[in-house]
């Protein structure tokens, strides 16, 4: 059984695949997006239990994604992957349903710990 589905969305090809690698190896379940449309496709066919959602991108940006993820599946832990550490987007972004925020450049381990802290809140 894999350690949790986790949906990684992010512009960035090379940010997604070592997200996908790190992950895959530690047991979980990976899924990718590239934008944010292309996350709200991929909510209902993978189910993810955590989604890791790049605050910048074209199209649709984080924030606007953030919006049609909690508003299409409430409950969802969203963690925000941002370089932007402004005070104030970090507590819109909090104030619009994510769960947590990691900062980039990121640290794996901690990243790994910030999911697994969703995890364990979504299973109980």
């Amino acid at each position: 059984m894999p350690a949790g589905k986790v949906l990684v969305v992010d512009d960035e090809p090379q940010v997604r695949n070592l997200m996908e690698h790190f992950l895959t190896d530690r047991g979980y379940d990976v899924r990718l997006a590239e934008n944010g449309r292309r996350a709200l496709a991929e909510l209902d066919a993978f189910a993810p239990d955590v989604v890791l959602l790049d605050m910048h991108m074209p199209e649709m940006d984080g924030i606007e994604t953030l919006k049609h993820l909690a508003a299409r599946s409430p409950g969802l832990p969203v963690i925000m992957v941002t370089v932007n550490e402004d005070v104030e987007t970090t507590s819109q972004m909090l104030q619009l349903g994510a769960a947590d925020y990691v900062p980039k450049p990121f640290n794996l381990d901690y990243l790994e710990q910030a999911i697994n802290i969703q995890l364990s809140v979504v299973r109980g």
